[in-house]
């Protein structure tokens, strides 16, 4: 499990730590289980092949272990962090491909979630779109559950803030 606490700022606490739906990693996952097993269910095969059979062991292996290994790297850091004074969103691809977002509420012009599909309805996930005042483009969090969930803390803490700043 990732540490969080390194991203905050002074006088600032972690609210809540939001990750993407398991289901997302269901398909990585068994393409990694799957290449890091076989050369097990091969392996009175390979190493009838002697030193071929065995580069073809340690290569399944090795890629299994790899694939593993980025799967992992990839659950843990990626996470919407919703904080007291801002969201920062990080979000890892792969080993080596790392984007972190960061936005302050008084940017937040709205937010808003969707889902779609009987699979995102049926295992309640979907995403949420913050719409910011001099992005056009704005900041999509895919695939998280309970996105509602999420939408309705986003607006209650940008409430907050703005009732704290004003008073």
């Amino acid at each position: 499990m990732a540490n969080f606490s390194r991203y905050l700022k002074d006088n600032e606490e972690l609210v809540e730590v939001v990750r993407r739906h398991p289901l997302v990693y269901l398909k990585p996952a068994a393409i990694a289980l799957f290449f890091f097993l076989l050369p097990f269910f091969l392996m009175f095969l390979l190493f009838k092949w002697e030193t071929a059979g065995l580069i073809i062991f340690f290569l399944l292996f090795i890629i299994g272990l790899i694939l593993i290994i980025q799967l992992a790297a990839v659950y843990s850091n990626n996470a919407l962090l919703i904080t007291s004074k801002r969201i920062v969103y990080l979000r890892r691809n792969s080993l080596f491909d790392k984007h972190e977002t960061e936005v302050s509420y008084d940017a937040i012009q709205e937010v808003s979630y969707r889902i779609k599909g009987a699979g995102q309805t049926l295992f309640r996930y979907g995403s949420v779109r913050i719409k910011l005042a001099e992005a056009a483009k704005g900041l999509v969090i895919n695939k998280i559950p309970r996105p509602r969930k999420v939408q309705q803390l986003i607006l209650k803490i940008k409430s907050n803030c703005t009732v704290n700043s004003q008073g």
